[in-house]
């Protein structure tokens, strides 16, 4: 019975790596649909969100998979690009290795929460805005880290703190929205895994 459960519990993950990694790449590939463009000119990307359902669904390895796709999408729209801080993302270590952090670190910070006995639904929650917070704080390490000269002369000499301020509102703003978005759809899940388990027990 163990190694049934031990495969049924593989599926579900490669199952939900699959399905939120296919989501990654469509909202990376198709800008309209993997951006919010607000009236006062912040655009929020998505492209987070599936990275941090993964880790909270299926933990922190899942979300260290699926945040390789969001990485290895930015990394390709980076070839693409004309020039800008855009161009650095070419470099695996400022596109891919923060967002692999970022479902490793969303997925420890819920299971965290978790055992210091908050509600699943509000531990979701709150790890979803923490993690995008620290994912915003991974990329401008990154970028000061591994093309520090580059970003200074193109941000016309702001230093790393001057550019996390300035990244600040557009972070705030996609924290909020994987917040939002992800503790609605947990909630959903615990919710229903909760009737499910109900109804087997009855029976």
């Amino acid at each position: 019975m163990s190694t049934i459960n031990t495969n049924h519990n593989l599926n579900k993950k490669l199952a939900i790596i699959g399905a939120l990694g296919a989501l990654t790449v469509l909202f990376g590939l198709l800008p309209i649909i993997g951006y919010i463009r607000l009236p006062w000119g912040l655009a929020i990307t998505l492209l987070h969100i599936p990275t941090i359902l993964g880790a909270l669904i299926a933990g922190p390895l899942a979300g260290a998979c699926i945040g390789l796709i969001f990485g290895l999408t930015s990394l390709y729209q980076a070839s693409q690009s004309a020039g800008g801080l855009d161009i650095l993302f070419v470099n695996p270590l400022i596109s891919v290795l923060p967002r692999i952090l970022l479902g490793v670190v969303a997925g420890f910070i819920f299971i965290g929460l978790v055992k210091a006995k908050l509600p699943k639904t509000l531990a979701a929650t709150l790890s979803s805005v923490l993690a995008t917070l620290c994912h915003t704080i991974f990329v401008a390490l990154a970028l000061y880290g591994f093309a520090g000269s580059q970003v200074t002369a193109l941000m016309e000499g702001a230093g790393l703190g001057a550019f996390i301020l300035i990244l600040l509102p557009n972070a705030a703003a996609e924290a909020i929205t994987a917040g939002v978005i992800c503790g609605g759809v947990t909630g959903v899940l615990y919710a229903t895994a909760g009737k499910k388990s109900k109804l087997s027990q009855e029976a």
